[in-house]
């Protein structure tokens, strides 16, 4: 399933064909579609909408052409408007410096109001910016200067300054399918640096139609050309950005779509096994302080599952380039768990990499690297940052100084037992990166990878 976060299937454009239009959207895979309010009387639209098929939602909004007849009438009806059930934002609201059918006053004066309508209410903001980026800033940063802004910036077309400006206040970013326009290079280029964890999905119905159908309305089925842009640009499969921007969507607008904790979880062409949720490192920067998703999957636990429900759950390994042990804590915590599963899976042929801090030496007391012989073709060891005391003060062992050491040990052993391995290092304020390498690919004579902070899995 799909979730377009952004139409307008009350406009006039759709009013000969809405059925089939909603049909086509389903057919497509897209099983949500948010309406966005654009005046009193598409908010009242957009409502309706909602009301009448299950697949729609609402938002109730004035967009800034309108500011200049935005009164506080508008705004206690758009807020009883709000009251219904399936209206899940506000917007879309903002500022437009393109046409300037409003004066800049009065559209900054609606957009601040409406800003201080989505925190009474609790309901996230749709934000519409077209050159006027440096005013949306300057009020979205006084109205939050804790960085903690909820809501989306819809129909992103600025560049990579106005992205991280955006990031920075917490705000998810949308792009549509103008992505997939032969003159869209530099937006691509942008849409590649969004981190994938704040994506949605957008049409803009009617407008901004794919290269495929360009100069003709758009509508939601046409989602899957954005999606298909997007996977290509971030090097992920299709699957991977549409539980990515649902989990995403989900998130910001609160849909309740149920999201069951993994064992077993695919990302690309690997498949990931989650053995534990334990630890010895207590890292800042561990996604597991921030979210219990990666890539879109729930990877919190209950408890630790058992080698009989990890191998249940590897029915369809032969569609993975590689099985990797990893998850949302250190797997060699549960050592004999790895060598049981691992086992089964060279009886089928799949390569098998380990994804650990290194502390496996520590964590079972002897030497371990031996018996990964024939069991793990791969090890990539975290190390994160280049000495002993950056170690123990950004990573924060449970093992203390001797931490480093011992990870620098086990990496040694691996390799003498005939184990591939790469180190990798995340580029974190504290870590000097070139002396991360040169004690990777000098002193430890293996191969090292550098890691984005913000780019999780």
């Amino acid at each position: 399933m799909l979730i377009d976060t952004h139409c307008h299937l009350d406009f006039k454009d759709f009013s000969q064909d809405l059925p089939e239009v909603i049909n086509r959207a389903k057919d497509s895979g897209v099983g949500i579609m948010l309406n966005v309010g654009s005046s009193v009387e598409g908010s009242r639209r957009s409502v309706e909408l909602s009301k009448a098929h299950d697949c729609i939602y609402a938002s109730v909004g004035v967009h800034p052409h309108e500011a200049d007849r935005t009164d506080e009438k508008v705004f206690a009806e758009l807020k009883t408007l709000a009251s219904s059930g399936k209206v899940v934002a506000i917007g879309e609201v903002g500022l437009d410096y393109y046409r300037n059918l409003s004066g800049v006053d009065a559209q900054k004066k609606v957009f601040t109001e409406f800003i201080h309508i989505s925190k009474e209410l609790g309901l996230p903001l749709i934000v519409h910016s077209r050159d006027a980026g440096r005013d949306t800033l300057e009020i979205l940063k006084k109205e939050f200067p804790k960085g903690n802004a909820c809501g989306v910036m819809h129909c992103f077309s600025g560049d990579k300054e106005f992205l991280n400006e955006c990031l920075n206040l917490g705000l998810y970013i949308s792009f549509t399918c103008n992505l997939t326009f032969k003159n869209a290079a530099n937006l691509r280029a942008v849409a590649k640096e969004a981190p994938l964890e704040k994506l949605l999905l957008e049409t803009d119905a009617p407008f901004l139609a794919p290269q495929q159908y360009r100069g003709k309305r758009n509508e939601p089925s046409y989602l899957v050309f954005l999606a298909e842009e997007l996977s290509k640009l971030h090097g992920v499969s299709f699957s991977d950005i549409e539980r990515i921007t649902n989990h995403n969507a989900n998130e910001l607008f609160g849909f309740n779509l149920k999201e069951a904790s993994r064992i077993a979880y695919g990302i690309r062409d690997s498949l990931y096994l989650n053995i534990t949720n334990q630890c010895t490192d207590n890292c800042y920067f561990c996604v597991r302080a921030f979210t219990d998703f990666v890539k879109g999957h729930k990877l919190k636990l209950d408890n630790d599952p058992s080698a009989g429900e990890i191998l249940a759950e590897l029915k369809d390994i032969d569609k993975y380039k590689e099985v990797v042990f990893c998850g949302y804590g250190e797997p060699t915590l549960r050592l004999d768990i790895i060598k049981e599963v691992a086992a089964f899976l060279k009886k089928k042929n799949k390569q098998v990499r380990l994804v650990t801090n290194g502390h496996a030496n520590l964590i079972n007391g002897r030497s371990v690297a031996g018996e990964f012989k024939g069991l793990i073709d791969r090890v990539s060891v975290s190390l994160n940052v280049e000495t002993k005391e950056k170690y123990v003060a950004v990573c924060r062992p449970r093992f203390g100084e001797k931490a480093f050491e011992e990870i620098k040990r086990f990496i040694r052993e691996c390799k003498a037992a005939g184990i591939e391995v790469e180190v990798t290092c995340l580029d974190i304020p504290e870590a000097d990166i070139e002396k991360c390498r040169a004690l990777t690919e000098k002193e430890l004579g293996v191969d090292f990878r550098l890691r984005r902070y913000n780019v999780v899995g």
